[in-house]
């Protein structure tokens, strides 16, 4: 018996009582719950690419307004996380890739004719979601790179703009006062 067969096996006989009849909705709840999450990543990837492209733009009117957005999509992503987590929790699975497997072990071991989640629909988009997923992390990674490379390309200008000068301090009245001269 391979390793995920006995955890679904595991699984199995760590339902509770009517949970067999219950799989079936619970499957389309899941199935409903991983389109939702989707979705939501693919705009994610969406506002991530927009971040990118204002960044090199320096927008940054337009680069808070994407930001804002960006953070919604985050919260919206983490509460659709916490319900799947809501639906695996009585099988007493786990929200991440081993508790996903031996979820859709459960539902493929129900018999066909019992079942009206589409199998192949359940895994396909847990599948895309992955790959939105690992897009947004590559995405969010290139953006940081970005953000270094400007935040250092701005302290250099900085310093070739005031190199030379010296610091200055204003008195009461917004005028310069060298303290150097007192």
């Amino acid at each position: 018996m391979t390793t995920d067969a006995k955890n679904a096996s595991d699984a199995s006989a760590r339902q509770p009582a009517g949970v067999d009849g219950g799989l079936e909705d619970l499957g389309q709840k899941m199935l409903g719950n991983i389109q939702d999450a989707l979705a939501l990543s693919r705009k994610l990837e969406r506002v991530l690419e927009s971040v990118h492209q204002k960044m090199l733009e320096r927008n940054i009117t337009a680069l808070e307004h994407s930001l804002e957005t960006q953070i919604q999509l985050l919260n919206m992503l983490q509460m659709n996380g916490a319900l799947r987590e809501h639906y695996l929790k009585p099988l007493g699975l786990s929200p991440d890739q081993q508790g996903m497997s031996h979820f859709f072990s459960l539902v493929n071991q129900q018999p066909a004719n019992a079942s009206t989640v589409n199998r192949q629909a359940l895994n396909k988009y847990w599948v895309q979601l992955e790959g939105s997923a690992n897009r947004c992390q590559q995405i969010n990674s290139a953006n940081g790179r970005l953000l270094a490379r400007l935040s250092a390309s701005t302290r250099k200008i900085i310093a070739l703009t005031f190199s030379g000068q010296t610091a200055a301090t204003y008195d009461q009245n917004g005028l310069t006062v060298n303290s150097m001269a007192e």
